[in-house]
């Protein structure tokens, strides 16, 4: 990884993850590079500098707000999980919460853009609530909806990129080397990881395309 993104996930680290790790001296023009980089992936909300970068920042900013409410596909099977849960005995709201941010990640993956800002607010979550999860309530969604690779795929950019581990996500059951790739290309997780993912989880990508786009209940 170049020095830029060194020092850009690392700004995101410290500023979304309360971390304090120094950044490397740059040029103004690698520093205003950063701040450009952060106004497209809509995280300058999240960046933190250290007092050692440029003071040259952007005069406008595109930055989205962080919000609790997410797009997600418009799946009958999905309304039905959520209206279930909503009336269940022992609803889990946090585990309703992370399903949706999951699932809206999974929704911009299919439409070949993941958000960074919500692969940090997944980050966040699970930092904040994530001992809140009914995690074998999750993972049974999951795997209902036809989605855990992808749920996979993005948590193993938190572990690529923000240096979470295994017993933070408890729905995985594997990392994906390959969100490595979403460091220094074009920061975005796309289907076009295709030829580099396992035959398996294609297959479940294509079931998750099915599932997803269909209003077909079984």
């Amino acid at each position: 990884m170049d020095i830029i993104h060194r020092n850009y996930y690392r700004m995101l680290r410290n500023g979304a993850f309360g971390e304090n790790e120094p950044l490397e001296p740059m040029s103004d023009h690698k520093w205003r590079k950063i701040y450009r980089m952060a106004e497209d992936d809509h995280v300058m909300q999240y960046l933190k500098t250290d007092g050692t970068g440029s003071t040259v920042r952007p005069k406008t900013s595109t930055q989205v707000a962080a919000t609790k409410s997410y797009d997600i596909p418009d799946s009958r099977r999905l309304r039905k999980l959520t209206e279930r849960e909503r009336h269940s005995m022992d609803t889990s709201v946090e585990s309703l919460e992370l399903l949706n941010i999951i699932m809206h990640n999974t929704e911009q993956t299919l439409n070949r853009r993941t958000s960074l800002r919500m692969i940090i607010e997944m980050g966040v979550f699970l930092r904040k609530k994530g001992d809140r999860v009914d995690y074998i309530k999750l993972e049974r969604w999951l795997r209902k909806l036809g989605v855990r690779h992808l749920a996979e795929l993005h948590g193993s950019a938190l572990i690529a990129l923000f240096d979470f581990n295994l017993n933070e996500l408890p729905f995985m059951h594997s990392y994906a080397a390959i969100a490595e790739h979403f460091v220094v290309y074009d920061r975005c997780l796309t289907l076009n990881y295709l030829p580099k993912y396992p035959r398996a989880t294609i297959h479940s990508w294509f079931r998750a395309i099915y599932n997803i786009l269909t209003q077909i209940e079984e």
